[in-house]
């Protein structure tokens, strides 16, 4: 049945396929979301693993770590050069160095700056190369002479000779271009007495050149010369108004020049443990020292994107991913920032960071590396997140696809349904068109419609109001006849009467004739009383109200007034144990039973009873009125409650019948949410008519 099906509306059905289209890119947008942060969170884990992974191999490796153990004099980082150096006292050479120099400051307030002196050293197979870069107001030349007084801007290097002897070296320029080396070396004349001498070097070479806000120092050591330990002193002469005056930088850190720091340079074994570990693409790892100097390195955070991954599609929906950014750590001597300080401090740190050039952004994590309980150097592992970029866009590629696949299953089912949708209210305008000819007679009929829908229940709607109309068409075009048959008796009785009064004399006669006209005249009241029933009726059911009714005690009263009504019918009622309750006007439900019961007494047999069954059902009230008796015919089982409609014409009786009495009992039952029908009996000696009534 159609109310018994899920209700869905042609607004429901189009707000569904809305919803649809619009909920696809919201969930494939939230499972982005979602999955970034996944990922975001899988990364950082996975980073920290790697630390723990080479920190794991480095731990209790003293000898690796050997410059976090000289906590008094500065250590000295070199890189590994790439490409030759020309002494030039330029810093062409160095661009792929120079953002990694070392800055240090003056001692003193003479010609004190920010970064006074900035250093950076790089070494190749043979060879040590230094570049200086001082900022100064006032360059001073020493005057060439051999003497143990240098009286303009000079460097010393301190060093220690593959003996370990500890060595100084002057650089002392008389102008720009070459630098003359020299070392001081004490001897004794014959008397004993101590001369200092100067003595060139020639296996040094270093050029001198001024720039706009200072000089440049370019030099070149063997490196053999230098062994494992530099330090270098930047004397900063200045001569105020024939005052001179001496400002010292070193990178000592203390007043001490006695003692060099260790020259720092990637180790290979410690390289070749991180490779041990394994290497990712776009991933890099740092091994520091206690200072945070760059021990080694492995990895590069730059990898190659899969082709078609900057699709200009993504590009709109999700941030722009860039296979090249600055990368400001690339070569880097030293490694900042908070993560590195928590490392060095014992604790395992996380931290985002975006590239200088903000194409990229970097997660790096820390943890410590230990020797002894104490925390000798840190390992770094970072990496962009342009791999959680490219599984971005991938995902997106396929939701992409898989979204404008839905979209196009989606508006073919819309241009599927809307054919659909046309093709039904074409139908149902073309069969109401012709189900009503032109004099306004229902000629045909609707196909009833199945669909829960609108325009199923308006197909429904106009099947129904066709059929009343046919019913009411079909009443009037019977009302004639049925007229015709019911008061021409009645007329004929008062018609003779009338004429039997004009001609008879006799009182006895006469009034015979009148006791027939009025009889006449009574059955012509009661057809009219009938015609007039239904009419009433439509206004009771308008203006009648219903209140819940005990439905056992009802029907029992209702019996009590049969048996009064109808001595000498039978009757018996069945009702069950449980009490129904039911919403009915109690008049009007009286009516419709005694419709029922009338019928059923009119055509019971002889001292056959009449039976009343209250039966309840799931979802069903049933009330019941049975008679043995004649059957109904087959043919009228459908039509019997209709207006007009009556089987009476096989029995005699006085009263007029116009077939509104089931019409009438069908009316009521509707009103109250109900159907009657009527059935005969399996053994075809008797009829039951049925109340079927909705339940709780």
């Amino acid at each position: 049945m159609p109310n018994s099906r899920i209700k869905f509306s042609l607004r429901s059905k189009l707000m569904l396929l809305s919803i649809a289209v619009l909920i696809i890119p919201y969930i494939g947008f939230d499972y982005l979301r979602q999955m970034e942060t996944y990922l975001r969170e899988t990364l950082e884990a996975s980073l920290v693993d790697s630390t723990y992974a080479v920190a794991g191999a480095l731990n209790d490796k003293p000898k690796l770590f050997e410059s976090s153990f000289n906590e008094t004099t500065n250590s000295l980082y070199s890189h590994q050069l790439n490409n030759p150096i020309q002494l030039d006292g330029y810093t062409d050479d160095w661009l792929s160095y120079i953002d990694w120099s070392e800055s240090y400051y003056s001692e003193s307030s003479i010609g004190a700056d920010s970064d006074n002196f900035k250093l950076i050293i790089s070494k190749d197979e043979h060879y040590f190369y230094i570049l200086m870069q001082v900022k100064d107001d006032g360059l001073v030349y020493s005057t060439l002479n051999n003497t143990d007084h240098i009286n303009g801007d000079h460097v010393v290097l301190v060093y220690r000779d593959k003996y370990q002897r500890l060595q100084r070296d002057y650089l002392a320029p008389s102008g720009p271009g070459l630098i003359r080396t020299f070392r001081y070396e004490e001897t004794y004349d014959e008397y004993g007495v101590e001369n200092r001498t100067q003595k060139n070097l020639t296996n040094t070479s270093a050029v001198w050149q001024a720039v706009d806000d200072g000089y440049n120092i370019e030099i070149k050591i063997p490196a053999y010369l230098l062994g494992n330990y530099l330090g270098i002193i930047l004397n900063d002469v200045d001569d105020t108004n024939g005052h001179i005056e001496t400002d010292t930088i070193s990178t000592f850190g203390r007043e001490d020049y006695s003692e060099p720091g260790k020259i720092i340079s990637s180790s290979k074994r410690i390289e070749d443990i991180i490779y041990s570990q394994g290497r990712s693409e776009g991933r890099r790892t740092w091994v520091l020292d206690k200072s945070a100097q760059v021990l080694a390195s492995d990895g590069s955070l730059k990898r190659v994107f899969p082709d078609n991954v900057f699709n200009i599609v993504y590009t709109l929906l999700l941030p722009p991913a860039y296979d090249q950014f600055k990368d400001d750590l690339a070569g880097a001597s030293r490694l900042q920032g908070n993560e590195v300080k928590q490392a060095l401090a014992g604790n395992t740190k996380t931290r985002w960071r975006s590239s200088p050039d903000g194409k990229a952004v970097i997660v790096s994590a820390a943890t410590p590396i230990w020797f002894d309980n104490k925390v000798v150097g840190a390992v770094v592992v970072e990496e962009t997140t342009n791999n959680i970029q490219i599984m971005q866009r991938q995902v997106l590629a396929g939701l992409f696809n898989k979204t404008l696949l839905i979209l196009f299953v989606i508006v073919f089912l819309l241009l599927l349904f809307a054919s659909r949708l046309s093709s039904r209210l074409i139908k149902l305008n073309r069969e109401t068109t012709a189900a009503i000819d032109e004099h306004g007679k229902v000629s045909g009929d609707i196909s009833v419609s199945t669909a829960s829908d609108e325009i199923g229940e308006l197909s429904r709607s106009f099947s129904n109001m066709l059929e009343r109309l046919h019913q009411y068409h079909s009443y009037l075009e019977g009302m004639a006849s049925r007229l015709s048959h019911e008061l021409r008796t009645p007329m004929a009785i008062v018609k003779s009467s009338l004429d039997r009064l004009q001609h008879e004399q006799d009182e006895e006669g006469r009034k015979v004739a009148l006791q027939a006209a009025d009889t006449g005249l009574q059955r012509l009241q009661a057809l009219l009383t009938r015609l007039s029933e239904a009419a009433r009726l439509e206004q009771a059911l308008q203006e009648a109200d219903k209140q819940t009714t005990d439905l056992n005690e009802f029907l029992a009263k209702c019996i009590v007034g049969y048996e009064s009504a109808y001595p000498k019918q039978l009757f018996k009622l069945n009702t069950p144990e449980t009490i129904i309750r039911y919403p009915i006007n109690q008049d009007l439900f009286f009516q419709m039973l005694d419709k029922l019961v009338g019928n059923a007494v009119e055509f019971s047999n002889k001292d056959e009873v009449v039976t009343v069954n209250l039966i309840e059902k799931i979802n069903l009230i049933e009330l019941q009125v049975i008679n043995i008796g004649p059957g109904l015919p087959e043919d009228m089982l459908n039509d019997l409650f209709n207006s007009m409609v009556s089987i009476r014409t096989v029995r005699s009786g006085t009263d007029p019948h116009l077939g509104l009495g089931l019409f009438v009992a069908r009316l009521i039952a509707e009103f109250h949410a109900g159907k009657v029908s009527a059935m005969n009996l399996e053994n075809g000696d008797g009829v039951c008519m049925t109340i079927t009534l909705p339940g709780n």
